[in-house]
């Protein structure tokens, strides 16, 4: 069990995941913080340690020479006079008096001491170690005509110094270990808001049953985590709506396309069968045939429109859109069979826009408003430039409910589907028209006309060169 549970601390601090690099950088930060604290101290401790040797060493010097008595020490005198404790101290005097023989006084043991073999430090010589005897520091001091030696035991200081070390490195394995479940337990609480948020996101991928409605569950801390949630909820919030657009689509597109490919099937099976007995179907059919194709033809270009403006961009310009409107309506008119009527301001009315994009959406409004509007009743384009640049274009038809107005610019949406079949067109005009106005950054909405009848309003983006000038007109 113990080696079962060591492996298992060794793969997650070898791991790779956010809370093994977290609990591996905390432990290595904790052991360096030791490492460098106890390295300190005991370099301290062990310096204060030396000095203090060395210290000893001169003081015993001085006590020494004071124990002189005619050039002749007196090792007892010393021993008992001495301040510091001179056991472990070996000390040589040597005299050099003039015309006299040079001698040589040794202390107790001394004699033993220097035939020992001796080691000395590469950097610090005055450390030396002498063999059966221990660690000492050499000392020396020339008095004229008397030379002395003395060898300073260090074996408290490195005893000392050792047990600073042991202890260094058992606070180093305990910090280590305390430090490493202490991390460890911090990065997996830490990280727990995130492994759920993983989890709940492998669960949504791999689930076999998607209602296009997953969210993620988001953590109220830390606010990192919890913003990433919020983001990543608002992205699936955005795939699904568009998975459920794209289902959605495909499935009227099915169903729009299915309409006419039947009617020309049933046409081709009708001549197939009686076109020899009965000739009068032939030219019925094959108008009925030519209709169907033509409706299937321009639903299909719809498409192909609507697939291409999903990833198109487009490029705006100033331009004026009263004379873009004037056009419209000159060559539009003759496709009309209600009259349309013209309110255009006196002056320029500049907006940022593309111009064949507006074209297309003014003509597909008009389309509209003349499909759905009375003969007899008038179609109005209203241009204004305040509080920015709008068209508006409103028709006296039977108007749209208000649970309605929502889904009109949604692809193949029908107000009224008994009543559409009899009114051409694809479905997809209105969406096409919600497309170009969002790549030129512009809103279409409807609202109704009163008494009766809708009103669908373009407002339009101001031209750059004179949002700039108005923006600097303000900061001044």
């Amino acid at each position: 069990m113990s080696a079962i549970k060591t492996n298992f601390l060794f793969k997650n601090f070898q791991g790779h995941s956010n809370a093994a690099q977290i609990t591996r950088t905390f432990t290595w930060m904790m052991l360096l913080i030791v490492l460098i604290t106890g390295t300190s101290i005991a370099t301290v401790v062990g310096y204060r340690l030396t000095r203090s040797r060395m210290d000893d060493a001169e003081t015993l010097i001085k006590s020494l020479k004071r124990s002189v008595i005619d050039d002749k020490p007196d090792w007892h005198q010393w021993s008992v006079n001495s301040p510091i404790n001179t056991e472990n101290t070996y000390v040589i005097v040597h005299t050099r008096l003039p015309q006299r023989a040079k001698h040589v006084f040794y202390s107790n043991d001394a004699q033993d001491f220097l035939k020992a073999r001796e080691w000395t430090a590469p950097i610090f010589t005055a450390v030396r170690y002498r063999e059966g005897f221990g660690l000492f520091y050499r000392s020396s001091y020339d008095a004229n005509h008397i030379y002395y030696e003395t060898w300073t035991s260090l074996d408290d200081v490195l005893h000392v110094f050792t047990l600073v070390i042991k202890d260094l490195l058992l606070t180093l394995v305990v910090c280590g270990l305390l430090g490493y479940f202490i991390a460890s337990r911090l990065a997996r609480r830490l990280n727990q808001p995130l492994a759920t948020l993983t989890n709940a996101a492998k669960k949504v991928n791999h689930a076999s049953n998607i209602t296009y409605h997953e969210v993620l569950p988001v953590p109220a801390h830390p606010d990192e985590v919890h913003d990433l949630g919020t983001e990543i909820n608002l992205l699936l919030k955005s795939l699904n709506e568009q998975a459920l657009r794209d289902h959605q689509f495909v499935s009227d597109a099915s169903h729009e396309l299915r309409t006419p490919l039947t009617a020309i099937r049933g046409h081709i099976s009708l001549i197939n069968r009686h076109a020899a007995d009965h000739p009068e179907v032939v030219p019925r059919s094959l108008k009925a045939i030519d209709h169907e194709s033509a409706r299937m033809q321009s639903l299909v270009e719809s498409l192909l429109r609507l697939s291409r403006m999903d990833h198109a961009t487009v490029t705006t310009q100033t331009i004026n859109i009263n004379l873009v409107v004037q056009e419209v309506a000159a060559n539009y008119q003759s496709n009309l069979s209600q009259p349309l009527n013209l309110a255009l301001p006196k002056s320029p009315v500049m907006a940022q826009f593309n111009s064949d994009n507006l074209q297309q959406i003014l003509i597909a409004l008009l389309n509209n408003a003349g499909k759905y509007s009375p003969a007899d009743q008038p179609i109005t384009i209203t241009v204004s430039a305040s509080p920015q640049p709008t068209i508006a274009i409103a028709d006296h038809g039977m108007g749209i409910p208000d649970d309605s107005k929502a889904n009109v610019f949604e692809r193949f949406y029908r107000v009224d589907q008994a009543r559409s079949q009899t009114i051409p067109g694809t479905g997809l005009g209105l969406a096409i028209v919600a497309r170009l106005a969002d790549l030129n950054h512009a809103q279409i909405k409807l609202t109704d006309n009163q008494p009766k009848g809708s009103i669908f309003t373009l407002s339009l983006a101001r031209p750059l060169d004179f949002t700039t000038k108005k923006d600097k007109k303000r900061k001044k």
